[in-house]
């Protein structure tokens, strides 16, 4: 079983987002997976309550580990709650605030397996464009920002369940994170 935590010191980098959606990209390559929402707000228990995903979420960390795949945690900002699990994907923004939490809290993590996740880019803006393809060039995963996750999280579901403009290469984003994730090169 692979154990992912969605962690990152900031809050509004989009962990939750990235956790359903990568969650999808799982369930929809033919692997059981099940999501653990750590986080207080527990928005991800509140998309699963709208009964629309086809995998399960679940607050808090469950008693028993279960039989699944994939065991995704999706944890609340914070530099004192620390995944013990063996890989994290770091999301954040293009921005110069978030690259600086992110670098002070990396030696937190340094043992771990890492995927820093630049999350919601918006190609549009020159300087966030410019962080955005240099933290890509150092190893970060690159995720655009989209209307359809906004749009299909309103609906109780994720990229995978639609249909729509933008939700192919929405879709193709996490397939390569996952196979990112799958291939342990990093």
């Amino acid at each position: 079983m692979r154990r992912i935590a969605f962690w990152s010191p900031k809050g509004g980098v989009g962990k939750t987002t990235l956790a359903l959606n990568f969650a999808a990209a799982v369930y929809y390559s033919g692997k059981s997976v099940l999501v653990c929402d750590l986080d207080p707000q527990q928005s991800a228990v509140d998309v699963f309550n709208e009964k629309r995903l086809p995998f399960s979420v679940v607050p808090n960390q469950p008693q028993v580990i279960p039989n699944v795949d994939f065991l995704l945690f999706d944890y609340a900002p914070s530099i004192k709650d620390i995944p013990t699990v063996e890989t994290i994907i770091l999301p954040m923004r293009a921005s110069i605030l978030d690259l600086k939490a992110v670098n002070r809290s990396h030696r937190l993590v340094r043992e771990k397996r890492v995927i820093r996740c630049i999350n919601a880019v918006d190609t549009r803006r020159h300087d966030e464009r410019v962080m955005a393809m240099k933290l890509y060039s150092e190893g970060a995963h690159l995720i655009k920002d989209r209307s359809i996750y906004v749009r299909s999280l309103a609906l109780g579901e994720t990229v995978f369940q639609q249909n729509m403009y933008g939700s192919r290469d929405a879709q193709n984003e996490f397939k390569r994170l996952l196979a990112r994730v799958e291939a342990g090169n990093d």
